[in-house]
């Protein structure tokens, strides 16, 4: 029966992501079912649940001891840098203690055996192997296979011959494209809370959309930061802003606002570069946040105005010395596009790119 194996590392590096792939494919030639998630472009249970599955049905978990995994894996910072090994390590920890030390599903393995001392300290009572050098890879190899050599024969019996396995195919990495217009640290500082209105009732001037932050220091580089990427118009459309309304019948005039990246600019900023979108990762970061106003004569004002000037302006909004809200005209950045949606046409798609927005109720 063919072994299944999971490889778990960190994102350390691209020779180290490199070695991994190229040890992945080693092992799928020799008739081991290798898995990483180089090998994946977006799982649909998404990531955390992905790792969850395939550490549960692998037989085996090859666990890559490096300087930055025994990092992230010793980290109790509560942080959220290497979120994926974090997690990865709670999985690895708790089937540890499970197995009440009797383990021969985690096995510690490194690339070069200047990283033994990486090895995580749950990790350390077991065999690893340094698949770099030969006669440990192969070792590794026939332990996957349950070929091992050094198994005691029953007297008077020769030792089990060694049985090559078929080869399987190898899989291609896919290229990873990551692109984005929040900052999670600064966002996260920031704590969006709510949106402004402001309209010039002398029909002069576009309308503007301000973003109001508890942080009011944090908000401003926000949008400074954005403004240096975009100038003062974002002429390509990256910057995607939707307005989900009807989120509610027991609060109509509520809403959900999801600011982001226009995935269709990003697909043409990955084609510029030389890569293939049908064959490349690509990530985006958004941010949405619910708006529970008294009723709903700002978005009115607002949808007005845009429709009579088809732009409008964004920014953060702070509280001025007299206790209003005052729109940050430095930094201004104009628009063309926003999207007006609502509830039912979003929720029954999960690919649509404003379902984000709903995923914690599904």
């Amino acid at each position: 029966m063919t072994k299944k194996v999971f490889i778990s590392y960190a994102h350390e590096s691209e020779q180290l992501s490199d070695s991994v792939l190229e040890f992945s494919n080693y092992l799928r030639s020799q008739g081991i079912d290798a898995e990483i998630d180089q090998y994946e472009e977006a799982p649909v249970e998404g990531w955390p649940k992905w790792m969850m599955r395939q550490v549960q049905e692998a037989d085996y978990v090859l666990v890559v001891c490096s300087p930055l995994f025994y990092e992230r894996a010793n980290d109790f910072s509560g942080k959220s840098e290497g979120g994926g090994v974090k997690w990865e390590t709670n999985l690895i920890l708790q089937q540890l203690y499970n197995l009440n030390t009797q383990n021969d599903k985690f096995i510690p393995i490194v690339f070069n055996r200047s990283s033994l001392d990486s090895i995580p300290l749950p990790l350390q009572p077991y065999t690893h192997y340094c698949v770099s050098e030969e006669a440990q890879k192969v070792k590794l190899r026939n332990r996957l296979l349950g070929l091992n050599q050094s198994k005691r024969p029953a007297l008077g019996e020769a030792p089990t011959e060694t049985i090559e396995a078929p080869a399987l195919e190898a899989k291609e990495r896919k290229s990873m494209f990551i692109s984005s217009v929040v900052d999670i640290d600064l966002w996260n500082k920031a704590q969006w809370k709510a949106m402004s209105v402001v309209a010039d009732m002398d029909f002069r001037n576009p309308p503007i959309l301000g973003f109001v932050y508890d942080n009011n220091k944090a908000g401003a580089e926000i949008f400074r930061r954005l403004k240096k990427q975009f100038g003062a118009y974002d002429k390509s459309g990256e910057i995607r802003l939707s307005i989900v309304e009807q989120i509610s019948e027991a609060a109509p005039q509520d809403y959900k606002v999801h600011f982001g990246s226009n995935w269709k600019v990003v697909i043409n900023k990955m084609e510029q570069l030389g890569m293939v979108p049908d064959e490349s990762l690509m990530v985006t970061i958004s941010r949405h946040h619910e708006m529970n106003p008294s009723d709903d004569r700002s978005m009115s004002l607002f949808k007005y105005f845009y429709e009579r000037f088809g732009t409008f302006f964004i920014t953060n909004v702070e509280m001025d010395k007299s206790g209003q809200l005052a729109p940050n005209i430095e930094n201004l950045i104009r628009l063309d596009n926003i999207n007006f949606r609502t509830k039912k046409e979003i929720i029954d798609d999960k690919n649509d790119p404003d379902y984000v927005v709903f995923s914690s109720e599904s």
